[in-house]
């Protein structure tokens, strides 16, 4: 078999970190000054959009719409707050699997490719996480701005019309101690908001790509020691010795999946509230304008409705892969040539299959599995409701 590119297994794992350290929130060199800011900012962002939907409770419209734009904000501050919590784990979770980005760790070409594959599928997960979420925040602010403030240019002359029918609108609805009379009050006010796509770009996503890359990465573990088995136990060289550092590692796997489940557990459980809070404001906003006349609403609908649904299926999707690698185990041994094997040898290998048919899961704040029938099950009562 051909050379396989190995160096490319570790780049989900450095995107990730790239991400995270903007906020301060990567967890083996937490930059406090940072995260701390970012958390100040998001609480008082969050606090003031809370007083702006008392102030105008009366107009259910716009409290939807307020809601329809915070929820993300809220859920990103809950998952910086959560990473900071649990830095010291997730420290040393990945500490602990740098290690296995060394190809001397993997003899066989089978193990190898099983490795990067999933090392590959994670990347390219974080890249298009990373660009969608930045690329969908800045539009959507952008958009705004353009909506709220008219600007017409000839030549060198910039007029910015103060009397459109929007006004200095900002383009999150939060209630504002300074109001923007003025350009340059305008200008300072769009430039704090501005911190926003930050905010959810590598704060919120930034969380997202955390639990996509160990996850998957654990997943290729588990795959690549399914295919370790075959040439552990087909070959009679020296095999009890490799059969107990096969369950070794197996062990740590484990470990490491039990981990992955106390630190994300409550993340998960977030992202499912958050994305069936945002499917329902979105549904019945549109649901509302379109009963006035107003359908373009129904298309906002179906876009927003499209990327939770999509979002949500890539966790429960990712949970899935966890659950079939780590059960696979106990198949590939009973598919060796095992009735060639030693008594003693294969008390070991009726270990390691004992400890397989105990599947590896992640759940929704322990409440429930997160696989595909997880998915189904939510994206069909939110259809029916």
């Amino acid at each position: 078999m051909q050379d396989l590119d190995f160096g490319s297994t570790a780049k989900a794992l450095d995107l990730t970190e790239r991400a995270m350290r903007f906020v301060g929130t990567w967890p083996p060199k937490n930059f406090q000054p940072i995260s701390f800011f970012f958390q100040i900012y998001l609480i008082v962002h969050c606090s003031l959009a809370i007083i702006e939907i008392a102030v105008n409770i009366t107009d259910m419209e716009y409290v939807i719409s307020c809601l329809m734009e915070n929820v993300f904000n809220v859920i990103a501050l809950l998952k910086i707050s959560i990473c900071k919590i649990k830095r010291k784990s997730l420290a040393k979770f990945i500490d602990d699997i740098r290690s296995d980005f060394t190809l001397t760790n993997y003899y066989f070409d089978e193990e190898k490719m099983a490795f990067i594959n999933y090392n590959k599928f994670s990347r390219k997960f974080v890249i298009v996480l990373l660009i969608g979420s930045f690329v969908a925040s800045s539009m959507y602010y952008f958009f705004s701005l353009a909506i709220n403030v008219e600007i017409e240019c000839f030549w060198y002359y910039i007029t910015v019309l103060t009397n459109s029918s929007y006004g200095y609108r900002l383009p999150y609805r939060v209630w504002l101690l300074i109001e923007p009379t003025n350009v340059v009050t305008y200008a300072c006010l769009c430039l704090y908001q501005f911190l926003i796509i930050p905010s959810i770009v590598f704060g919120y996503v930034g969380t997202d790509c955390l639990f996509v890359s160990l996850v998957l990465h654990v997943s290729g573990l588990f795959s690549a020691l399914s295919y370790k088995v075959k040439y552990v136990l087909n070959d009679s060289c020296d095999r009890e010795k490799r059969l107990k550092q096969l369950i070794i590692r197996h062990v740590r796997l484990i470990r490491l999946s039990e981990s992955l489940e106390e630190d994300f557990n409550l993340v998960i459980l977030l992202q499912l509230i958050g994305s069936i809070l945002q499917f329902c404001i979105v549904g019945y906003d549109a649901l509302v304008r379109s009963a006035n006349g107003d359908i373009t609403m129904l298309l906002s609908f179906l876009l927003i409705g499209s990327a939770v649904t999509c979002v949500l299926l890539v966790y429960c999707y990712i949970g899935e892969c966890l659950i079939k690698e780590s059960s696979v185990l106990s198949d590939s041994l009973y598919l060796c040539e095992w009735y060639n094997i030693s008594k003693g040898e294969k008390k070991l290998m009726h270990i390691c299959m004992l400890r397989s048919t105990n599947e590896m899961r992640l759940t929704s704040g322990k409440f429930f599995v997160l696989s595909l029938t997880t998915f189904t099950d939510v994206s069909t009562n939110l259809n029916n409701y």
